[in-house]
């Protein structure tokens, strides 16, 4: 299996460097950071191709549909997963049903969201190779 393409977009460095570094651990060897989700569309446009774009939102932000349906427009097969501070089932359902794989909460813990999400990118992955 190849190696998974991982972005992680996050405006915050310290989550994005924890999640980043939390990934390499995990022996995901291919993860590129943005700062922005312009900056990640921006790459997408000039063909980064990932498997995964972890991002943040925020429910009083509402261009996370909008960043998602941008992505979809650019590469279809992109797995999308929203990693939030706010636990908002509304807001998850919404993403869900726009095609979002996964909406995790972080929880006051990082490195319980960071486990989180790391072990639903393995389901998923071992998912996508037995389909």
């Amino acid at each position: 299996m190849k190696t998974p393409i991982i972005v992680v977009v996050d405006s915050n460095p310290v989550h994005r460097n924890l999640i980043n570094y939390n990934l390499v651990v995990h022996k995901f060897l291919e993860v590129h950071t943005f700062l922005s989700r312009e900056d990640c569309l921006y790459r997408l446009n000039k063909n980064l191709v990932p498997d995964f774009i972890i991002t943040d939102v925020n429910p009083a932000d509402d261009s996370a549909l909008r960043f998602l349906q941008r992505v979809h427009e650019i590469s279809p097969s992109v797995r999308v997963i929203f990693f939030s501070a706010f636990d908002n089932p509304r807001m998850a359902t919404e993403l869900y049903h726009a095609g979002a794989s996964d909406y995790i909460h972080k929880t006051n813990k990082p490195d319980l969201g960071i486990s989180e999400l790391i072990k639903n990118i393995r389901y998923l992955l071992r998912a996508k190779s037995i389909s």
